[in-house]
């Protein structure tokens, strides 16, 4: 190959000049990520956006204008089908567990890679303390000292303000993942109760952790559960999984938490259960099915907050992977996977590469796009 291969990074945010130095990330993290981008920068042509969230039309210009060889993104980035086909591209990498915001070709040549085994802790943590936070209402009882609504008339009492202790609940985890067995092998150590749904039963786990227990549907788990928390992946087969039906199966003043995906769950059933009163749900969401959440949603939910107080609600901009390390930890990989790929030379040189797993299972089926690429070596 005479010429470098070229790397076009959708956003200014992975680069030396921004995550490297952040001082909320330690000082290794960042000393890694310049490293690395020595090393790329030794490899390839790099190209980075002006900025932190191009549209699809400003993509597509730098893709046709620069011609890059690998593109790399995060969530926040949408990489549609017809993007990609017609380009130079043997790889999309996102520095994100989740990918649905790239969509394959319909050929399906172009590798993805994402970021996995990185963010759980953060996100347990996380959707932890969302947990915990509803439970003990802190948001309603914080806004309740700001607006200075305690006062000397207003007197601590036995049965004021009562809250929920989390030992005394019935914890049901959707989706088994990375995300929801580090929650659970958390909060199995406090002695909660957790019944998980998954497509494959994770006998192992149960086997080291006395409180788990395996549910065969989600019906059962929605009538089961006090505490409903979501953590699967958005897919053509999990978008609006939980509709109406399985909503209206929650118990009473039960509570649903989201830091997954905003599709998963049909917000559009949800608030209409909620306005017609055919269901009493807590809930704490970061993910929406638009993001940020738009105006009419937030309409609605304030509606629903000031005729039914008693609700517990607590809103976050898709926050739940913002530990400084983390985000750190993530673009290292994302860096690490993109220098691998352009330093491949056949299929087995990319087994520690972090391909999505339907692609992954398939390396020795499709005649990818990096083919061309090493045939150019």
């Amino acid at each position: 190959m005479t010429e470098k291969p070229k790397v076009f990074f959708t956003s200014n945010v992975f680069t030396t000049d921004e995550i490297a130095k952040k001082e909320k990330i330690n000082q290794d993290l960042r000393d890694s990520i310049k490293n690395l981008w020595y090393q790329l920068e030794q490899l390839a042509d790099i190209e980075v956006f002006p900025g932190r969230f191009p549209d699809k039309t400003q993509i597509q210009t730098y893709v046709d204008k620069f011609n890059p060889t690998i593109l790399g993104c995060h969530l926040s980035h949408p990489i549609p089908a017809n993007l990609l086909e017609n380009t130079n591209l043997i790889a999309v990498c996102t520095s994100t567990v989740g990918y649905n915001h790239i969509e394959c070709p319909s050929n399906n040549e172009i590798l993805i890679t994402h970021t996995p085994g990185v963010l759980y802790e953060a996100v347990a943590d996380y959707t932890i303390t969302l947990i915990m936070s509803n439970l003990r209402n802190t948001i309603d009882l914080h806004n309740y000292v700001w607006n200075g609504n305690w006062t000397l008339s207003d007197k601590w009492d036995m049965d004021q303000n009562l809250s929920r202790s989390l030992k005394d609940q019935v914890l049901g985890i959707v989706g088994l993942g990375e995300i929801g067995s580090e929650i659970a092998k958390k909060l199995d150590y406090f002695g909660v109760k957790i019944l998980y749904y998954d497509i494959q039963r994770r006998e192992k786990l149960e086997s080291s952790l006395p409180h788990l227990e395996y549910i065969s549907t989600l019906k059962n788990l929605f009538e089961r559960a006090d505490i409903i928390s979501l953590h699967i992946p958005l897919n053509n087969k999990t978008e609006n999984l939980i509709d109406h039906d399985l909503l209206k199966r929650m118990k009473n003043n039960s509570l649903l938490v989201n830091t997954a995906r905003g599709k998963i769950l049909n917000l559009n059933d949800f608030l209409n259960l909620l306005e017609k009163r055919e269901i009493f749900v807590n809930f704490a969401f970061d993910v929406y099915p638009q993001e940020p959440i738009d105006k009419n949603t937030l309409k609605r939910i304030k509606a629903i907050k000031k005729s039914q107080p008693e609700i517990r609600m607590t809103l976050m901009p898709h926050n739940a992977s913002a530990d400084a390390n983390t985000r750190g930890k993530m673009v290292i990989l994302f860096l690490e996977d993109i220098i691998k790929l352009l330093q491949s030379k056949s299929i087995k040189d990319l087994k520690d590469v972090h391909i999505i797993p339907e692609q992954k299972i398939k390396l020795q089926e499709i005649n990818w796009r990096i083919k061309n690429y090493w045939n150019q070596l």
